[in-house]
């Protein structure tokens, strides 16, 4: 990669994904496994935003870590109109981030390292505007329907009710006070009504830490909760990383999700993973007040991810082999 191209991420990622605005105190968070190279890019294109612009890098921190971040880092979330997060380190799911978003803050974030190429042709070499026009046909779509089921060729048969909950769209971009994102996108996603959560999902994709499975993980879910987890190797540590926390509600679904950018590709890498066209992904733990959900607080959030499914809604196949379905509109 040349310092040009990255040149031409941070730009995008400062000016298109965070929205800065001259004057705005701006906080490039970096941590311990972020490349500095591409952290000082977004703090150039922060100073030629005419930004108050800093660069705070923090030791890194494993998902399942539920410590709160220390008092330095606190205070910078704090006092930050925005904040362009080059963290692996998930500091969204913290109380300080919580704290700081319900003030106005506003947080576009990403992790680069092992999605280098589409890190820049996810925001870059796509029409945007395009996959957001699309997204948000698939939003109205997601809001007036009422049950909606999700199948696989590896043996996912999951439904659940949609009714009355709110799709999201996942643009990357902080455009309003308190949003949080995260880029590439897009994305659509919303918080299926926990109650109704009923069936199995077959997981032969990305799973906790962020890997491609060996082998496929069968979760059962019931009422919204995973009560069960079968298969080899791969079963018996996601099993681990639930463990680990000792926090129950990590195993309550909080966020169905379907990815929409056609640069994305299933490499292994978490974030592209979730955002290849026609992938879902199913999240666990803590939940986004704006989902509206019911889960339970939570301070760790899991994702698994389904490289291809089939998606109805109330019975009528809005994707299938990562396609949506152009009868539909989109």
């Amino acid at each position: 990669m040349s310092v040009l191209r990255w040149g031409e991420f941070g730009e995008m990622a400062v000016r298109k994904m965070g929205q800065v605005k001259p004057g705005e105190s701006l906080l490039i968070l970096a941590d311990t496994r972020t490349d500095m190279e591409i952290a000082e890019a977004c703090l150039i294109a922060g100073i030629n935003a005419k930004a108050d612009a800093q660069m705070l890098v923090i030791p890194w921190m494993a998902l399942s870590d539920t410590r709160e971040l220390n008092r330095v880092t606190i205070g910078a979330i704090r006092e930050s109109d925005v904040i362009v997060g080059l963290c692996e380190t998930m500091f969204i799911a913290t109380e300080t981030t919580t704290a700081a978003r319900k003030n106005g803050t506003r947080i576009a974030a990403t992790f680069v390292s092992g999605m280098e190429d589409f890190a820049i042709d996810g925001i870059v070499n796509v029409d945007y505007d395009k996959m957001i026009a699309s997204a948000n046909k698939a939003i109205k779509l997601w809001e007036n329907a009422d049950i909606c089921r999700v199948t696989s060729t590896a043996g996912t048969d999951i439904s659940f009710g949609m009714k009355g909950r709110p799709a999201l769209l996942g643009d990357g971009m902080a455009t309003v006070p308190g949003e949080a994102d995260f880029f590439p996108g897009v994305s659509i996603a919303n918080a299926p009504i926990e109650e109704t959560i009923n069936g199995t999902i077959v997981i032969d994709g990305n799973i906790p830490p962020g890997r491609l499975v060996n082998e496929p993980v069968t979760c059962r879910i019931e009422k919204g909760v995973i009560v069960e987890i079968t298969g080899g190797v791969d079963a018996n540590s996601l099993k681990d990383e639930f463990d680990k926390t000792q926090d129950p509600i990590a195993k309550h679904i909080c966020h169905f999700t379907l990815g929409l950018n056609p640069q994305a590709k299933t490499t292994g890498h978490l974030h592209q993973d979730e955002h290849v066209l026609g992938a879902v992904t199913f999240g666990s733990g803590s939940q986004d007040p704006d989902f509206k959900g019911n889960v339970p607080p939570s301070k760790v959030h899991f994702d698994v991810v389904l490289p291809s499914s089939t998606i109805y809604l109330d019975g009528v196949i809005m994707c299938e082999n990562n396609r949506l379905n152009p009868e539909l509109g989109l």
